[in-house]
Order: structure tokens, then C-alpha cells, then sequence
């Protein structure tokens, strides 16, 4: 579980941006107030350690469109999670600099895991401007500026857990029409940010695990889809969905046939009923395309999935927002070009404790808003 993230000159964030999260988190805010960098942020620290810095850096077209600019020169860029699971508390950070038009460097990192049980025992390293500061006994990697030491050392049993739970991190954007054409196989995992191996996904895990759940829940959305099926065509994997209606004969059609609303549910679902479960979900925003009364379908899944991982929604949906706990609400808000985030604001909060107001009542009377810093 991921505790804790702290954020400094990363896209829109400024500097000190700290995120609390919980077994479910909601990021609320108007358009262009850095919930998405925010999310980012989660999958940038993931593709480090699956992809390496380079390749994550690379993906969001260079440092210098990744680093956040004073008026005059690019300033240093870090970023820290906290970790907790069942055997153990962890933590990871690096700092990142640009050097030139392009070209950046680490200018540090450092880490960190301590085990519960049987004896608690703690490791750690540190390393600052290409030189060990701190270094476990027996392991010292060459250190070179534009890597990360992590991925390095994540096969080591006194790390191996913290690169686990991080590495394990997905955040979602689905798309209708990457999941509306026949896909070429990609065994990929997990699955891709806009469920571009969907129907791989899908084919390669046991249907016992997940059919049941996105049956009954396209069941609750459609009304009339009753199985679900994975084929090869050609080279190609193709979904189709059966329609089942009282008195009249049963009909496949294929995803190119369904609604956009049908498919991201579709896609969602898949996302949160992945084996073996992610660390963290993130979906960015869930209602687009689906119906509201789809949405507390869409709920229970949330909450049933952050019972044994984490869910981080963006959403702009006060039907959304009224099933969720006033403290898993945290609002997102943009000023001078910097973003930051906070709890929902102490008067706010307490309208929702004594019932005066849903939050999402509060969204459309007022806006919601941050608590003073």
C-alpha cells in the first residue's frame, strides 16, 4: 500500500506537494488543475522501475517538458513514496536535475525497507551527486548519473518487496475504441494504460476468477449481456459479448457492436479484476461515456478492489462523489500555474459530517474546496 507520495516540480506541482493516500483516494478538481500530472506522477515512479528512468523520461517527450521551469531555469525535480504491506514499511525517492536542453542527471536517491517480522531489520542506501552515501553490506553497483539504483538492486531479498509493491502500479485512461477492434496479442503486464491488450488480458487469465464479476456487472449496466468470449482471428484476438432477452433467441456481437459506455465499463472492470492484483488502480475519470446509473456499479468495484489493493479515482462526477467517505476526498487545485492538493476544506467536511450537504451537492453549489495550507 502506498502511503504517502510527495511531489516537488513535477509538470504543473510545485514544490512539497504531499499526497495521503488511502485503501481509496478521489482527486477533485476543474479541468487543467494537475489531477492527471498527479497520477502521472504514481505511473512515472512505476515505469522507472519496470522500463528504467531513461525510457520513463523518454515517454513524456524529455526532461524538459517533465521538469517544472522558474521564469528563467528548470528546477529540481523529486519525487518520494511511502510504503506499508503486511511485512513491511518501505520507502523510496529520487532528485532529479537538468543539466542542459534535453539532458538530465540524479543528483540523488534514496531508499529504504525495514521487515516486521519475525525481527524487525532495516535496510538501506542513500547515494548523492554519483557517490554511496549509504550502502547495504555486500551490494555496490557501479553508480551512473542517469539511471536509477533501484531497478539495479530489486533482486535482492532486502529490496525485492519495495521494487514489488512499486513496480505494481497501474493507472488507467480507457479508451472505447482500443478495446472496439481486434487486437494483436500482447502478453504485456498489467494491462496497458488505454486497455490497448484488453482482450489479451482477458484471454490470459482464468475465466473462473473474473468472468463471473464482469457478467453480473455488465449485467446490472446492459441488462442483457450474459457471457462473454476471447477468440483468434487470424493473428488478431477478438471480444465479443452474448445479449440474452426473454423469448427471444440468444446474439454474439462483437465489441465493435457495443456502446462506448458498454465497452469502458467493460475496460474498468477488467483493469480492477487483473491476476494477480495490482498494488495500486488508478482510473482517471470513470463516469466519462457511462450512464450515471452505471455508477455505483462502478462503485462497488472500487471499493470491493481496495479492500485487498488501492483505488485513486480522478472524477468529476457528484453521483460519484456521493458514495464516497468526505476523507477520502482530496481536492486538486491549480493557482499562478503551480498546482497543490489538500483535504477538503474543515467547514466543507463538517457540512458533510452533520448531513447538511452531500459532497456532491457541495460541488455543484460552490465548488469544493482545499483546506487552507
Amino acid at each position: 500500500m502506498i502511503t504517502k507520495l510527495t511531489i516537488s516540480n513535477f509538470r504543473s506541482l510545485g514544490q512539497d506537494v504531499e499526497l495521503s493516500l488511502g485503501p481509496l483516494t478521489a482527486l477533485v478538481g476543474i479541468n487543467g488543475s494537475g489531477k492527471s500530472n498527479v497520477c502521472d506522477a504514481l505511473r512515472f515512479l512505476s515505469e522507472c522501475l519496470r522500463d528504467g528512468l531513461d525510457a520513463a523520461v523518454s515517454r513524456r517527450n524529455g526532461s524538459s517538458s517533465l521538469i517544472r521551469w522558474s521564469s528563467e531555469a528548470p528546477l529540481d525535480l523529486s519525487l518520494g513514496v511511502e510504503v506499508s504491506s503486511e511485512r513491511g514499511v518501505g520507502y523510496w525517492g529520487f532528485e532529479l536535475v537538468q543539466e542542459s536542453e534535453g539532458a538530465f542527471s540524479v543528483r540523488s536517491e534514496w531508499g529504504g525497507w525495514s521487515v516486521r517480522t519475525p525481527v524487525r531489520t532495516d535496510y538501506s542506501y542513500e547515494v548523492e551527486d554519483g557517490r554511496w552515501v549509504i550502502h547495504p553490506e555486500s551490494i555496490k553497483p557501479t553508480l551512473e548519473r542517469t539511471a536509477l539504483l533501484l531497478p539495479l538492486i530489486a533482486g535482492d531479498s532486502r529490496f525485492h518487496e519495495l521494487a514489488a509493491e512499486l513496480r505494481n502500479i497501474a493507472i488507467y485512461q480507457i479508451f472505447p475504441n482500443r478495446l472496439r477492434e481486434p487486437q494483436k496479442p500482447n502478453p504485456t503486464r498489467p494491462m496497458l494504460e488505454h486497455g490497448e491488450n484488453w482482450a489479451s488480458i482477458l484471454k490470459g487469465m482464468d475465466a473462473a476468477g473474473w468472468k463471473p464479476d464482469l457478467l453480473a456487472a455488465l449485467s446490472r449496466v446492459v441488462g442483457d449481456i450474459d457471457d462473454i468470449s476471447v477468440s483468434q482471428l487470424g493473428g488478431y484476438l477478438a471480444v465479443s459479448f452474448r445479449h440474452g432477452e426473454a423469448g427471444r433467441k440468444e446474439r454474439w456481437f462483437d465489441a465493435s457492436q457495443e456502446s462506448d459506455g458498454t465497452l469502458r465499463c467493460a475496460g474498468i472492470l477488467t483493469a480492477l479484476l487483473q491476476s494477480p492484483p495490482l498494488t495500486l488502480v488508478g482510473i482517471e475519470e470513470p463516469e466519462l461515456t457511462v450512464h450515471p446509473g452505471a455508477i455505483p456499479v462502478l462503485y462497488d468495484f472500487f471499493r470491493q478492489t481496495s479492500r485487498t489493493g488501492q483505488v485513486l479515482l480522478t472524477t468529476h462526477s457528484p453521483d460519484l462523489l456521493d458514495l464516497l467517505d468526505v476523507e477520502e476526498v482530496r481536492v486538486v487545485e491549480r493557482q499562478e500555474g503551480v498546482t497543490r492538493l489538500a483535504p477538503l476544506a474543515e467547514e466543507q467536511r463538517e457540512a458533510v459530517k452533520h448531513s447538511l450537504l452531500t459532497p456532491g451537492e457541495l460541488m455543484r453549489a460552490e465548488g469544493l474546496r482545499p483546506a487552507e495550507s
